[in-house]
């Protein structure tokens, strides 16, 4: 990662690696949803992968617009992941997407 510290809401393509089982893998573009101050001073950061496939969504997914194209973000994906896996900056979700992802994710771990 050669950019400033990810910033909540920002995508990134994220090299996410081998998994195991369902895990997410491969490299793929995830909304960064920890806090600012997290993510200015740890060396991780918690993501949301992000996916093109729109035509099913779950509840736990949330329907989001990236770049003005139509995307879903995966909550039941959530992670962490080192600072080095985030490769590059794809774009920034408005707020009302953010605060879908969020909601989600709250949903997802009964929170």
């Amino acid at each position: 990662m050669n950019d400033p510290a990810p910033a909540r809401g920002e995508v990134w393509l994220v090299e996410f690696g081998s998994s195991v089982g369902g895990e997410i893998h491969k490299s793929r573009p995830a909304v960064v949803l920890s806090h600012d101050t997290a993510n200015a001073l740890l060396n991780r950061v918690q993501v949301v992968p992000v996916s093109s496939r729109i035509a099913r969504l779950y509840a736990s997914e949330a329907r989001i617009t990236l770049n003005g194209e139509p995307r879903k973000a995966m909550a039941d994906q959530i992670t962490t992941a080192a600072k080095e896996r985030l490769r590059r900056r794809l774009g920034k979700l408005a707020p009302d997407d953010v605060e879908a992802v969020a909601r989600v994710v709250r949903l997802q771990l009964g929170l």
